[in-house]
């Protein structure tokens, strides 16, 4: 399953795909800007092109808006604007969202470009004791062929209230080390 291009219409991540061996992480890589962040493929529930969302008077820059998903409300965020990173470039339709859930939250970040899952060997993996040091909200990270990137630290993330205003590390707790 290594280096596998993904297409950034949509694309449901299957359940083969998300459980792997612990030995080797299994990530979907994303560009925003131009820089790479990886997310762990188990919170990935599937990439979606851009839709109509319903706009959050008073919310966070960040706060693209919601979207009707299977019938619920799901908050979309701009990870670009949340991250502190330029202004986005104007949304198009192809402009990918990456759905993401542990099983209790759901988010939809919205990234400039869906590039591929990869599987990564544990060597491959740096300074996770750093970032668990911080409010950073990074995991990891990376060292691939292509350069360094940052792994999304998906359980901070998904226990943040997006809809406040807050400035974005305010809002990350501290998780309980398993």
């Amino acid at each position: 399953m290594d280096n596998q291009p993904i297409e950034h219409a949509t694309a449901a991540v299957s359940e083969g795909d998300r459980n792997t061996p612990d030995a080797m992480l299994q990530i979907i890589r994303v560009r925003v800007q131009d820089t790479h962040y990886a997310i762990a493929l188990k919170y990935v529930e599937c990439v979606l092109p851009l839709m109509a969302l319903q706009p959050v008077p008073g919310g966070a820059d960040y706060l693209v808006g919601l979207m009707n998903y299977h019938g619920n409300s799901l908050v979309v965020v701009d990870l670009s604007m949340w991250l502190g990173l330029q202004s986005p470039a104007m949304y198009h339709l192809n402009t990918p969202l990456v759905v993401c859930g542990d099983g209790c939250a759901q988010i939809a970040l919205v990234v400039d470009e869906v590039m591929q899952v990869e599987g990564m060997q544990p060597s491959a993996i740096h300074m996770r004791d750093l970032f668990k040091e911080g409010n950073a909200p990074f995991e990891a990270s990376l060292s691939l062929d292509s350069g360094i990137t940052l792994l999304l630290d998906m359980p901070r993330i998904l226990n943040i209230n997006f809809t406040r205003a807050d400035s974005f590390f305010s809002q990350v707790k501290h998780l309980p080390e398993n």
